[in-house]
């Protein structure tokens, strides 16, 4: 267990560590999103060039690891779809915002430090086809789903197409996925002065992350139905990862390491985005809260399942 504790705790301690500093002003609250953007565009993509661009292209895509992920992020977003609308008699704009928590990990900020922490040679393809799948497949479904029940004017269809492609093309951490790829695939070796700056932005990635978590936690509280916040949490911590145990029987010639990540990866709580993408469906109260809960008892599943690999 202490190794588990070893793994988690500094993790949780630096999102404790963003909360304190914000709610005793040490760090301004004004100050998150530029640090959030700093994690976005700077020190999220030099992880994913220098570590990508230095693999041989052929280890970079493994299809069962990317078919299993899918499978379990669409379950879970498809029974929680169901349980919302049919048993709580929600709206399809609530059902599916609720879905969309249960499906969209995140793998950025929290996810690949713990994998960076419980692996010594962590497999950075494995984070690459993780954040392919979430932004090529999850999101996209998710956002035209709630646009299609959200509006209803002529000619929306095509907007929404539009706006969910605008946000795939220009996503810095997809674009350096691809960014390394190509380096890799074309043998192209970074100068070494440009290789040193991206390892040091790279080493902000995770503490940087962390600290904008738990800053954003800071007036949170507890808003909406607490049955579907429960709902919501226990699908993303527990039927997810389980969903993805479950299709890895499926694979048992899948590498060791990539088992471990596609599991963890599961296992993490909501993406950090998720009150500011569905606040513009009047979600916000509700999404801000259930991130906080999902973040707190994440706590508790994530070292559950780090146990539960050890033994």
């Amino acid at each position: 267990m202490d190794v588990v504790l070893n793994i988690t705790a500094p993790i949780f301690f630096l999102i404790l560590l963003g909360f304190l500093g914000t709610r005793f002003q040490f760090l301004p609250k004004e100050a998150l999103p530029a640090m959030s953007r700093l994690v976005l565009y700077f020190a999220l993509p030099s992880v994913m060039v220098t570590k990508i661009s230095s693999l041989d292209l052929r280890a970079v895509v493994d299809l069962s690891y990317m078919l299993v992920y899918a499978l379990g992020g669409v379950i879970a977003f498809a029974l929680t779809i169901a349980v919302t609308r049919i048993f709580l008699k929600e709206s399809w704009v609530v059902s599916t915002v609720s879905g969309m928590g249960a499906m969209m990990p995140n793998s950025s900020f929290i996810g690949f430090p713990i994998l960076l922490q419980y692996l010594d040679n962590a497999p950075a393809q494995a984070f690459a086809m993780s954040l392919v799948v979430e932004n090529i497949l999850f999101l996209p479904i998710a956002l035209i789903l709630i646009e299609s029940v959200y509006h209803h004017e002529p000619g929306v269809g095509k907007k929404v197409f539009a706006n969910v492609a605008k946000r795939i093309v220009t996503n810095p951490i997809i674009l350096s996925v691809f960014a390394g790829v190509l380096l890799s695939l074309l043998g192209i070796h970074l100068p070494s002065f440009v290789d040193g700056s991206l390892s040091l932005l790279a080493m902000a990635a995770a503490p940087c992350a962390l600290i904008v978590i738990g800053g954003s936690l800071v007036g949170v509280t507890v808003q909406g139905s607490k049955v579907r916040t429960a709902l919501v949490a226990s699908m993303k911590l527990l039927v997810f990862p389980l969903v993805v145990f479950a299709c890895l029987q499926l694979f048992p010639q899948m590498p060791n390491e990539l088992r471990i990540a596609v599991l963890l990866f599961a296992a993490m709580p909501m993406f950090s985005i998720y009150p500011i993408i569905c606040g513009e469906y009047g979600q916000r109260s509700f999404c801000a809260s259930t991130l906080m809960v999902t973040t707190v008892l994440s706590f508790v599943s994530i070292s559950a399942l780090l146990y539960l690999l050890n033994l």
